[in-house]
């Protein structure tokens, strides 16, 4: 800072300020700022193929790594891929890619596991990857587009951005459903 800058400045704020100026200043600092109400909604945020998706965050139980996955005998289709071991505990496992309609990734990096617990009971679900649970305002979100909303797996109920990326938000009622679904022969 030059010497004429530094004079500059000390002309401006030592100077005397007005009393009207100094009532209107206090005046806006002693006003209440009003209350910012933004109600946030949670999801996971995974990875199924190219598609991002929400799973609603009160389902969620836990995100693993990928483990052992044994099939069952005379009981497969292309989403239900076998039972997996979840805390001592045998899960359907099902193909989050095929029910959602998504192309999955052939070689995923990350492949996880996601526990979720809906009306039809508890489930895991496979995803190419999960990013990990974010806030979205739900006034802010949309409708999704015609050809997911027009989709024969309709599983997201709105888009909403999570974390930079617009996401498909899925109905957790229509997923239990599918999954549900997933079980039969």
């Amino acid at each position: 800072m030059s010497g004429e800058d530094t004079l500059a400045a000390r002309l401006v704020f030592d100077r005397e300020v007005e009393p009207e100026t100094l009532l209107e200043w206090t005046e806006q600092t002693a006003t209440p700022k009003p209350a910012r109400e933004v109600r946030l909604a949670g999801a996971l945020l995974v990875r199924t193929g190219k598609e991002w998706l929400g799973l609603p965050a009160p389902i969620v139980e836990s995100a693993m790594p990928l483990g052992p996955v044994h099939s069952v005998p005379y009981l497969s289709s292309r989403a239900f891929l076998g039972l997996i071991n979840v805390d001592g505990e045998l899960l359907p496992c099902v193909s989050l890619a095929v029910l959602a309609g998504a192309e999955p990734d052939p070689a995923p990096a990350r492949p996880r596991i996601i526990t979720v617990t809906v009306a039809e009971g508890r489930f895991s679900l496979l995803t190419d990857e999960a990013e990990g649970t974010c806030g979205y305002d739900p006034d802010t979100a949309t409708l999704p587009p015609d050809t997911v909303s027009n989709s024969p797996y309709r599983l997201v109920k709105h888009m909403a951005v999570l974390e930079g990326r617009t996401a498909g938000i899925m109905d957790e009622t229509l997923l239990g459903r599918a999954l549900l679904r997933s079980l039969r022969p």
